[in-house]
């Protein structure tokens, strides 16, 4: 079996009160992180520049012993840190708390709240109950099903009936929400059970909308139904949208983050008559913070014109990156495995375990050839809308798609975050400061070929006026 690295720049971060701090000890500990586990090391640090390496960290270090409060000392790691010339390799410092945030963070897991529910039992209520509060009943989202239920006088908990998310099991309280008067506000317990945030509640139809996710009410409710993923695109800010305009077709992707990925295949269904029908496409990945490409090559199939080679990478092993790699990523798969994929996995953890050190590609070769078996009339042309913050998968994206006599790249060259990526986040002893680092290198490295360097460049360059409309005159006119 061979692992797909998901190329990720999802960061979250955490809240905690500002401290003092030891900046030299942290520095010290920042540097064996980055020196044992980052991808880009070997082609970062070399014999022409170690040298030059060990004095930057030199003059950092002694700087460091001077620092003593943790927002200085994450300024001072940026600093050192910026060497490297990778955007992917960063300092994420958490913003003290303020009076007025209603988030709350410990290192620690809050105590979660227990209520003995079957589902059985929550219809038996919902069918026998005198008078029921509209926000009462069964609810459910990709990832959870939920009965929200009275627990005392205009306290309602969503108490779980199944979990997707390993860390969350039946009978624990995922959201708590207070009745005031004719409004609802809610308490979100974040998936790894350390923060909490609150928010404005509300019942549209019968969509649950709790301002960061929503669920979909199952019963008891007889009224318009919504559809849960529809809704979800006109709430998310970083959801893709399509609009038409005659005989074109506008994507717009602000990431491609994972729940980006069944909001796409939503709208590809939905459209998909009048998505064949449709000549000419723009695809608008201006701004696009990354995520994970798979999110937008969805669209492969209306892309495709010819062979289309696409290049894997080489993560760096250490004992540290596997662990972290396998909890963050590969875990909740291994759990729910069969047992023959689990001892795949297991062989395969083997090899790895006894490469340490070294740089592993688990499919030992460097490319493989994406080839489909027709090619669809439409779109006949694709214009891709690139500018210096399309980053990270947005550029993965921009890379395998210009490979289609379809497409033509426009607008300013990318931002140039992608030769090292399928980030981790690093824990330090000071829990407002963790590390980002990319533990794989991309292999089209070695045959002298970069994106960090200068980005990718657009074929057609833009740089004022409105750039969909110069996207538009274009491709009718070729």
């Amino acid at each position: 079996m061979k692992f797909f690295y998901t190329l990720s720049l999802l960061i979250t971060p955490f809240i905690a009160i500002s401290q003092n701090c030891h900046c030299d000890s942290l520095f010290l500990e920042t540097r064996q992180l980055v020196e044992e586990n980052y991808a880009g090391w070997f082609d970062k640090v070399s014999p022409k520049n170690k040298a030059a390496y060990q004095n930057w960290t030199q003059q950092k270090y002694l700087k460091s012993k001077a620092v003593k409060t943790d927002s200085t000392c994450a300024k001072l790691l940026k600093e050192w840190i910026g060497f490297f010339k990778d955007k992917h390799l960063r300092i994420l410092y958490s913003q003290p708390l303020k009076a007025s945030t209603p988030q709350q963070r410990n290192d620690t897991p809050i105590q979660i709240i227990k209520y003995s529910l079957t589902e059985a039992s929550a219809q038996d209520y919902f069918k026998t109950a005198t008078t029921l509060d509209p926000i009462e009943g069964i609810y459910s989202n990709a990832n959870y099903k939920l009965a929200i239920i009275k627990a005392k006088p205009n306290l309602f908990y969503a108490v779980i009936l199944s979990s997707q998310n390993e860390n969350w099991t039946v009978g624990e309280v995922k959201l708590t929400i207070e009745k005031k008067g004719a409004a609802y506000l809610g308490t979100f317990y974040a998936g790894d059970k350390t923060e909490t945030s609150t928010h404005t509640v509300s019942l549209v139809d019968n969509v649950l909308d709790f301002d960061i996710v929503f669920f979909e009410k199952l019963s008891p409710y007889s009224g318009t139904k919504r559809d849960l993923t529809e809704y979800e695109i006109s709430k998310d800010k970083d959801a893709p949208s399509l609009q038409f305009k005659n005989d074109l077709a506008i994507w717009t992707f602000p990431t491609f983050y994972s729940n980006s990925e069944e909001q796409t295949a939503f709208l590809l269904e939905k459209y998909k008559n009048k998505l064949a029908e449709t000549p000419y496409w723009i695809i608008d990945l201006r701004n696009n913070a990354g995520g994970d490409y798979r999110v937008g090559w969805q669209l492969f199939p209306y892309i495709y014109s010819k062979p289309v080679v696409k290049y894997y990478g080489e993560m760096r092993l250490s004992k540290q990156n596997i662990e972290l790699w396998f909890n963050s990523f590969i875990k909740n798969y291994y759990d729910q495995a069969d047992d023959k994929t689990k001892k795949e996995i297991d062989d395969e953890l083997a090899v790895m375990r006894s490469q340490i050190g070294k740089m592993y590609n688990g499919r030992n070769k460097a490319t493989d050839t994406l080839q489909l078996a027709k090619i669809l009339p439409n779109p006949k042309k694709i214009a891709i809308l690139i500018n210096e913050n399309t980053i990270s998968s947005g550029e993965l994206f921009t890379m395998l798609a210009q490979q289609s006599d379809k497409v033509v790249v426009m607008g300013a060259n990318s931002g140039g975050m992608m030769d090292y990526g399928n980030v981790l986040r690093y824990k330090t002893t000071y829990p407002t400061i963790r590390i980002q680092i990319p533990i794989d290198r991309m292999l089209w490295l070695n045959t002298g070929f970069s994106v960090d360097k200068a980005g990718l460049s657009p074929q057609l360059k833009f740089k004022n006026g409105d750039w969909i409309e110069q996207a538009i005159q274009y491709l009718k006119m070729n």
